[in-house]
């Protein structure tokens, strides 16, 4: 991520793991794991004051994690978490976010996610996020403003899938073009596409990004700035890109080449290897999920227990707000849920089985 006053957030780059980043996924770049099915597995920490206060609740990292699963699962990448939550009680670190927490409940088997307050800055900005790729670790604190003035927490937006996203090798989309880093290879990628497998974020089906530096117009994900290649060629950026620096709000997806660099990386990065696994069909993780359709939904959604054992799920969806709009009970039969009355926006479907809960994002729209 990155450090422009104007965006009120900072992001640190791992400087270590950029100047040998390319070199150690060449011998890689030419397979193709993309009809492969991975799992990751994850840990979760959340910092807390040393009196056992502050910090992101139960329900706030089921939320976190549902941003995860909206963005990686269309592309068979699954995350598994033992839903224990790890809590470091310190207020000094509460207070002060940096890289240092990564040595604390650090592992080699998996993903370790830190979790910070909402509103504790970073570095003077009002937050930002840090990837560890040597320790395949990261975190996020504090928050963004909107349009609207309004305060909305990065913890519980795609900024975490930002920061996975540097864990699993992929770069920002303006690297080489609108950032310099320690990649001896980097160099900026010309807007025809011609050199994209060579130079900016080396993904061929990401365009040309100059740096957008969150200057995107929130109501319209609209880039509201402009500038030119090499050639002359207007640059023009993708605002809903993941890796980009985006309004975080307007962050929706990876590309599919993104997706296939990033199982590359899984399938033969060694510290890669120690945090998933992978199969060449079906469903990658030790336990199943929850299937739903369709999303965006309109008038109805479906939840689709017929596979599941028989017995009694209990499920309620809430809005953005967290404010509950609808609940019940249902055997493993295809529940068909009504919802034509609730108001287009972001929901969070909560779904309960063995006692454990799974957190789903739906939108809805008429």
């Amino acid at each position: 991520m990155c450090d422009k006053a104007h965006a009120q957030i900072h992001c640190e780059i791992d400087t270590l793991a950029s100047a040998n980043k390319e070199a150690l996924y060449a011998p890689y770049k030419s397979l193709d794991y993309s009809s492969y099915s991975f799992c990751v597995k994850l840990y979760v920490n959340v910092i807390r004051k040393s009196d056992g206060t502050g910090g992101q609740s139960v329900s706030d990292v089921y939320q976190a994690l549902s941003y995860l699963d909206t963005s990686y699962n269309p592309h068979n990448i699954y995350f598994k978490w033992s839903h224990q939550i790890n809590y470091i009680d310190d207020t000094y670190k509460y207070n002060n976010p940096s890289g240092a927490i990564f040595n604390v409940n650090n592992h080699t088997d998996g993903i370790d996610i830190y979790l910070y307050d909402d509103f504790i800055p970073l570095l003077g900005f009002t937050g930002g996020g840090q990837a560890n790729e040597q320790k395949t670790a990261l975190f996020v604190t504090g928050y963004f403003v909107d349009n609207n003035s309004v305060a909305l927490p990065l913890v519980k937006s795609h900024v975490l899938s930002h920061e996975v996203g540097h864990i699993l090798f992929l770069w920002h989309t303006h690297h080489g073009t609108g950032e310099n880093t320690t990649d001896p290879s980097e160099c900026p990628e010309l807007v025809n596409g011609s050199n994209s497998n060579i130079c900016g974020d080396y993904i061929t089906d990401t365009p040309a990004d100059p740096n957008m530096h969150y200057n995107v117009d929130l109501a319209t994900c609209t880039w509201l700035g402009s500038g030119m290649d090499a050639n002359g060629d207007s640059y023009k950026p993708d605002e809903h890109n993941i890796m980009s620096y985006t309004q975080p709000k307007c962050m929706k997806y990876f590309t599919s080449k993104q997706s296939t660099r990033m199982k590359n990386a899984m399938a033969n990065i060694a510290r890669l290897q120690l945090v998933s696994n992978y199969t060449t069909y079906g469903y990658p993780c030790a336990t199943p999920g929850l299937n739903y359709y369709p999303n965006a939904a309109d008038t109805e959604l479906n939840l689709d227990l017929r596979e599941k054992p028989e017995n009694i799920y209990e499920y309620q969806l809430y809005n953005y707000y967290g404010v509950l709009v609808l609940s019940g009970e249902s055997t493993n039969i295809l529940k068909t849920l009504d919802t034509s009355t609730l108001d287009e926006g972001l929901y969070f479907l909560h779904f309960y089985e063995n006692g454990e809960l799974i957190v789903k994002q739906l939108v809805i729209e008429h």
